[in-house]
């Protein structure tokens, strides 16, 4: 009888030591899954990298109280380099200094440039990602003195005008801007915002800005019982993203162009106009 137990023995030992040899690599399976379960995701790291420049012009570009560069062209150029898979590093300074950035590939991009045959020399253009428009801003005592005017007009009557330098105001102010005998009439400066300060101060009798940087200055400032819009636009056409020959390679350009007609398409261009358009 003890005889035919042997083998129920045996039986049992083998189920018993079976389930426990399965055990560990199931535990072991369990812990696997786990672990690649919490492994954090790796960032592929951005194809490029860019130093933008940016000057203080709201609400195209500005600075928050928190320290942030915010603004319509920050926002539209930062979507853009996202599908460019482009991360983009803010270096703030007036226009010109960025400008010989640019030349010497210091500065990678800037945003709000209109395509001249001078810049092309040491900079590539991407396809136009804005309209700017430049209107002429003038003391609110003075708009009926004008009323009817031309700008030619009011420059004939030894109208002292002010501009920000190396912006581009279209045929009609370059032309102006290269008539030697209208040259002491005017008056450039390297920052637009010395042109609130020189028309209260009664240096210049206008100045031309854009209507929605003006707009948010002036209010801003708290000047809006004193300064006002006077009904002479000046148009100066599309502007583009300005890029370094000297440190951008064609196919980020390429790039760029590619990541604006995606935003175009997705709806998320629209959106971040209308952010700022109030």
């Amino acid at each position: 009888m003890k005889k035919k137990c042997y083998p129920l023995v045996f039986l049992a030992l083998a189920l018993v030591l079976g389930s426990c040899g399965d055990k560990p690599t199931e535990q072991k399976s369990q812990q696997t899954q786990k672990m690649a379960q919490n492994k954090p995701v790796e960032k592929t790291k951005p194809v490029c990298n860019l130093t933008m420049g940016w000057d203080p012009w709201e609400p195209y570009q500005y600075l928050t109280p928190d320290n942030q560069v915010k603004g319509l062209d920050i926002d539209l150029i930062s979507a853009i380099a996202a599908k460019a898979d482009c991360s983009i590093q803010f270096v703030q300074n007036d226009w010109m200094t960025l400008l010989k950035g640019i030349r010497k590939g210091s500065i990678d991009l800037l945003g709000g440039a209109s395509k001249t045959t001078s810049r092309e020399k040491f900079a590539y253009f991407s396809t136009s990602y804005r309209h700017e428009s430049f209107v002429l801003f003038v003391k609110t005592e003075k708009v009926e003195n004008y009323s009817g005017k031309s700008l030619a007009q009011l420059m004939s009557e030894n109208f002292r005008l002010g501009v920000t330098e190396d912006y581009m105001y279209g045929d009609e102010v370059s032309d102006m801007q290269d008539d030697q005998t209208l040259a002491d009439q005017i008056v450039a400066v390297p920052i637009t915002e010395v042109n609130y300060y020189n028309l209260t101060q009664n240096q210049i009798d206008g100045f031309l800005e854009d209507p929605f940087v003006a707009g948010y200055t002036i209010k801003r400032k708290g000047l809006s019982k004193h300064i006002s819009a006077f009904p002479i636009e000046v148009h100066s056409g599309d502007v583009s993203m300005l890029f370094s020959k000297s440190s951008v390679k064609q196919e980020t350009v390429a790039a760029f162009n590619k990541g604006l007609e995606a935003i175009k398409a997705s709806g998320e261009y629209e959106k971040i106009l209308e952010k700022y358009s109030h």
